[in-house]
């Protein structure tokens, strides 16, 4: 599974976290991979993605623009609300009719783009990821 965290437009967010030694301590057993919008990680469950974003959470908010959990069961990848709600306190079920679902797209100037689905990618899309997301998370 993936974690994937978008960072800020301009911001190499890889150097970034490399610079700082508390993000370095934290992501020692997870070896960051750089991206060109900001970082993959790969984490063995869901729940262990927030929790990594938990101890990130100081990062995530300064430097992060966007952080997506994958979620292999579904192929999708989960917004960090929606996985919070979903396997943390379990107020909601996950199910192949979720509906509030959209792509994420990475432009190259390193903005991203919330599109719903059936709207054709901007172009200069430099990734694209599946998303579902909670309702007031909604492009």
């Amino acid at each position: 599974m993936l974690l994937i965290c978008i960072g800020k437009p301009g911001l190499d967010l890889y150097r970034t976290l490399s610079d700082s030694e508390t993000s370095r301590h934290i992501l020692r057993f997870y070896h960051p991979k750089e991206q060109a919008f900001g970082i993959s990680l790969e984490v063995s469950t869901i729940s262990n993605g927030l929790a990594l974003m938990s101890e990130l959470r100081w990062y995530a908010m300064r430097y992060m623009r966007e952080v997506l959990i994958e979620d292999a069961e579904h192929g999708v990848f989960l917004t960090q609300g929606l996985a919070c709600e979903a396997y943390d306190s379990r107020s909601v079920s996950l199910s192949p009719t979720w509906e509030t679902r959209y792509r994420v797209c990475v432009i190259d100037a390193g903005e991203i783009v919330r599109l719903p689905e059936g709207v054709p990618e901007q172009e200069g899309a430099v990734r694209t990821f599946s998303v579902w997301g909670l309702p007031d998370e909604r492009p």
